[in-house]
Order: structure tokens, then sequence, then C-alpha cells
């Protein structure tokens, strides 16, 4: 029964050696060990040598781990130090942003106030130009008007005058000739109608003027007095006609003195007026001037601003694209390097692994071997 037992103990330790050596050649490096030392056995190597190889290899995973964790670590320092700067550098850009999008908070709305000022301004200037034009021409009608009050007065004195010396050039008496005489004096009956005639024309042109329709009146009752004077052959009558045209001529200078005096309070007046309004008007302009100043100096200020900002965030951008690709980089040799350590982890545990079972199960492992070659492994024991 014991013996038994010890058989079933030895079968199931070979099995289980045997599924071990199985494991170890499903690896690359476990099949090619496994064929190296086939080979060895079959040439007669010595054991100690086969152990040698194996501790040699497995010093050398160990040593291969150890540069590769120096050279990961200093790499992956360097990528510290490079991700550090790199941030720091998004954080000044983002601090510069800031600066910047505060100047502009600050100077938006000057620039919106000064150009409300301005069109404010405008505003008041185009008011002002109004009243100027207005006042203008207001005195403009004035002038004309004046004007044309004089070539009225000038008519009236013209026909005043005429008819005067129309009795004057034609009343034969000397004496009649000077204002005031009172002597007799002869006349021609012609006179009465030419005065009559030259008067009745002048009251109907005067009748339809602007300013002396008065005197159109005066001039029309002289020239009906005058063919009186003519009908009743009256020499009081004459004189009293010519001492009304004296009269006349003096009630029309009087009036157009006192027209020309208005005129020239008027214009006064509008000098006055005119040099506020022009005094109100460059003060208005100057101050439009500095306000389109101030304007375009803000204007350029903001321009300038915005370019830095978007030149800022331009750097942003590729300084971004700039980090995001080292950390990349960085995350993709810490994979490559885990990679590495992996797979040397693996065969440096195969390694062990074949060690062991060199160790505590050599007789296993060359009727493994020998099983194998029997059954025609190609790749074992050649």
């Amino acid at each position: 029964m014991k013996s038994i037992v010890i058989l079933v103990l030895v079968a199931t330790a070979f099995a289980t050696n045997l599924a071990a050596f199985e494991k170890l050649e499903k690896s690359k490096l476990g099949k090619t060990l496994l064929n190296t030392i086939a080979i060895q056995m079959q040439t007669g190597e010595p054991l100690e040598r086969i152990f040698q190889t194996l501790y040699d290899l497995e010093d050398r995973y160990q040593n291969d781990q150890r540069e590769d964790d120096a050279e990961n670590k200093a790499f992956q320092g360097v990528c510290d130090a490079d991700l550090a700067g790199l941030n720091q550098e998004l954080a000044n850009l983002e601090q510069r942003d800031t600066e910047l999008q505060a100047h502009l908070d600050e100077l938006q709305p000057v620039h919106d106030q000064k150009v409300g000022q301005r069109v404010a301004k405008l505003a008041e200037k185009a008011l002002l130009q109004l009243v100027i034009d207005e006042t203008t021409a207001k005195r403009q009608e004035e002038n004309s008007d004046f004007e044309a009050q004089r070539e009225e007065f000038t008519f009236v004195s013209s026909v005043l005058a005429e008819a005067r010396r129309l009795f004057t050039d034609n009343l034969q008496a000397p004496a009649f000739l000077q204002k005031g005489a009172s002597e007799a004096v002869h006349y021609t009956p012609q006179v009465f109608a030419q005065v009559a005639s030259h008067l009745n024309a002048a009251a109907h042109k005067a009748g339809q003027m602007k300013h002396i329709r008065t005197f159109g009146k005066a001039i029309k009752l002289m020239a009906q007095l005058a063919v009186k004077a003519q009908q009743y052959a009256n020499q009081e009558l004459t004189g009293r006609i010519i001492q009304l045209i004296d009269d006349l001529q003096n009630q029309l200078q009087q009036a157009f003195d006192l027209a020309r005096k208005t005129e020239d309070s008027r214009r006064q007046a509008f000098d006055a007026y005119s040099s506020l309004l022009n005094r109100d008007m460059n003060k208005l302009n100057s101050a439009i001037a500095n306000l389109e100043a101030e304007i375009q100096s803000l204007a350029d200020q903001l321009a300038a601003t915005h370019s830095s900002q978007d030149d800022n965030t331009a750097r942003h951008v590729a300084k971004t694209q700039q980090r995001d690709d080292r950390r990349a980089e960085c995350q993709q040799a810490a994979y490559e390097y885990q990679q590495r350590r992996s797979a040397r982890d693996a065969d440096r545990q195969t390694v062990s692994d074949l060690i062991g079972h060199l160790n505590t199960n050599m007789r296993d492992l060359k009727e493994y071997i020998a099983m194998r070659v029997a059954a025609g492994d190609t790749n074992l024991g050649q």
C-alpha cells in the first residue's frame, strides 16, 4: 500500500513538473532555453556551465533593468522639468491675457464715452450752425429789405426832385426859383400837365412798392393839386405844391435816416451776436478736434491691445500643443518602459523558474526533453 502511495505521489509530481515545462515552452525565451539546455545535455555540457549560463542571463536581465530604470528615471525627470516649464509659460501667457483683457476693459468704456461726447458735440455744433445760418439768413433778408427801401426812397426822392425841376425850369419869375418866394410869378400852362402826368405815373408805381405807399398817396394828391392849379390858374396853390414837394423831401430824408439808423443798429447787433456765435463755434470745433484726437489715440491703443491679445492667444495655442505633444511623448516613453520592464520581468522569471527546475527537477526535465524528442519535436535536441 505504501508503495502505491509513493508511486501516485511520484506520478503526480511528474505531471506537475510536466505542466510547468510545457508552460515554459509556450514562451519564446523558454522554448529557446529548453532547446539550448537539451543541446548542452546531449553534447555532455557540464551542468555547472548550464547553471552559469542561466545565472549570467539572469544577472544580465537585472543589470539591463537597472540601467533601463536609471534611464527612464532620468528621462522622466527631464519630462517633468519640461512640462513644469511649459505649464509655467502657459500660466504666464494666461496672466498676460488677463492683463490685456483688463486693459481692454479699461480702454473700451473710455473710448465709448469719448465717442458719445463727440456725437453730442456734433449735435450741438449742428444746432449752433442752424442758429448761425438762420441768423445770417435773417440778416441778409434785413439788409436786402434795407437796400430795397433805399431804392424806393431814392425813387421817390428823384420823383419829387423832377417835379420841382419841372416847376422851377418852366416858371418865368426868377424869384420863384427859390423856396418860400411870395412875389407874383408867371407860368406856362404846360408845366402843370407835365407835373401832373409825371406825379400820376410815379404815384401808381409807388403804390406798388413796400415801404413808400404812404408817399405814393401824397404824390397822387400833389398830382391832383397840379391839375387844379392848372384849371384855376391858382398861383397860391402852385406855391403850396412846391412847398409840399420840399416838405415831402424832408420827411423822406428823415424816414431814410431813421431806416439807415435802424439798419446800422441791426448790423451792429448782428456783428456782436455773430462774434459770440463764432466764438462758440470755434470752441466746439476745438473740443471736437480734441475728442477726435483722443478717440483716435484710444482706438489705436485698443487695436494694439487686441493685436497683442491675438498674438498672445496664438502663442498660448502653440504652447499648449507643445506641452500636450511633450506630455504624450513622455507618456509614450513611460508606457514603452513599462512594457520593457514587464517583458524583462517575464523573461527573468522564466530564467529563474528554469533554474529552479534544474535545481529540483533535473530528472523530470531530462525525461521531458527525451519525451519531446521521441515525439518528433525537431526544435529540441537539434
